[in-house]
């Protein structure tokens, strides 16, 4: 996910917001919503999926349009230049476990990070120069101890309501009507990424009792987020999961599917929509009618080959109708394909989900490096057929 259309936003200091939008007649929002709800009758959007900010901006400016330096600005330009339905996704798990960087605890080689917790003071180290999230052994779970932090830090999100309303509120205000927004993925199975991907399937074979309280302390945490962005007028709940790549057909059934109803439950009780998202490897799940279980509105990226295993027409014939499909156009052929290339590929998506209820997208945030050029043809190509 891009930092830019993440958690930037919600930083600034704001005055006086309007209230949460009602999505009005003839907008991007509006028209994509609707289809969700019913296909009959209403265009396929196209949504590429969080476009790299310099590939949009680069877009702009093969379009003779000077970008504004603003990621989420740029992008609704963008949209208004070729009539698509943008999408932005924003981040939640940072209200339960806001880590800060502690530099008097650090040292040259990692950085400290300190999270108070009701339980005590939870810390990780991460090597300099890497993220919090893109290093197996800075995962903060590590031990039963760690379940124990983690569960309070879940526990201790009171008293951050202001904070989260006013960050969901400015978001909604600055995309108004002219984009759909999703919140980002909590994944109680996976911790909410506090655990490494890698390390996830040790601690449930050795922990599973514990493993257990955590997934339902930090589902419990992000209905309460959940409830505060439907106020403030997002449009998707949502989560994510591993493919095949990285799990098995039975624990995800374990794992993730009790996890995935209980979501699109408590969503559609409330009058929402609820987001699926997975990348990977997937079509045993739309095989075996695993996806139908869980009864998402939006499932994507229906990857194709290499990230993938999917092929687009079989996917979308094998789930259930009220379900739409969102993807499938691979990530790398669009960034390494010449322009032609991407026309051809375009037209096979759209002709494989004719008269099915399909969003066109690419199957994953679009890379950085990928040509201005092959971005265009691939919009252009999709609003062509789909006008």
């Amino acid at each position: 996910m891009n930092e830019s259309h993440v958690s930037r936003l919600g930083q600034a200091a704001g005055g006086a917001v309007s209230p949460s939008l009602s999505a009005a007649p003839g907008t991007p929002r509006r028209r994509f919503l609707d289809f969700v709800r019913d296909p009959r009758g209403h265009r396929p959007p196209l949504s590429p999926f969080l476009p790299y900010p310099d590939v949009v901006a680069g877009t702009l400016r093969l379009l003779g349009i000077t970008p504004s330096g603003d990621g989420v600005a740029d992008e609704i330009a963008l949209a208004r230049a070729l009539d698509y339905e943008p999408m932005f996704m924003v981040g939640c798990t940072q209200f339960i476990f806001p880590w800060t960087a502690d530099e008097a605890g650090s040292d040259p080689e990692s950085v400290l990070y300190t999270l108070p917790t009701s339980a005590g003071t939870w810390t990780r180290r991460v090597p300099r120069g890497m993220g919090l999230g893109s290093f197996e052994a800075s995962f903060p779970v590590q031990t039963g101890e760690d379940h124990a932090y983690f569960q309070a830090a879940c526990r201790d999100l009171e008293g951050r309501e202001d904070q989260m309303r006013d960050f969901f509120r400015q978001w909604r205000t600055k995309v108004g009507d002219e984009g759909v927004i999703v919140i980002g993925h909590v994944n109680p199975y996976w911790l909410a990424h506090q655990v490494g991907q890698a390390t996830i399937f040790l601690h449930w074979h050795d922990l599973e009792d514990t493993y257990r309280e955590s997934m339902r302390a930090v589902y419990e945490a992000s209905l309460k987020i959940f409830a505060i962005a439907m106020e403030e007028g997002f449009d998707f709940m949502s989560a994510s999961g591993l493919g095949l790549e990285m799990t098995s057909p039975e624990l995800f059934s374990i794992m993730d599917v009790p996890c995935l109803r209980d979501y699109a439950r408590w969503t559609h009780e409330r009058g929402g929509l609820f987001w699926y998202h997975n990348c990977g490897r997937t079509q045993q799940f739309f095989a075996e009618g695993i996806f139908d279980l869980f009864e998402a509105d939006v499932i994507e990226t229906v990857a194709p080959p290499p990230a993938g295993d999917n092929e687009l027409a079989e996917a979308r014939k094998q789930l259930r109708p009220a379900s739409c499909t969102k993807g499938n156009l691979d990530l790398g052929r669009l960034r390494e394909s010449k322009p032609e290339d991407i026309v051809e590929l375009s037209r096979a998506m759209v002709e494989a989900t004719r008269d099915t209820p399909h969003i066109h997208s690419t199957a994953d945030a679009v890379l950085p490096g990928t040509p201005p050029a092959n971005y265009l043809a691939f919009l252009r190509t999709v609003r062509a057929l789909c006008p």
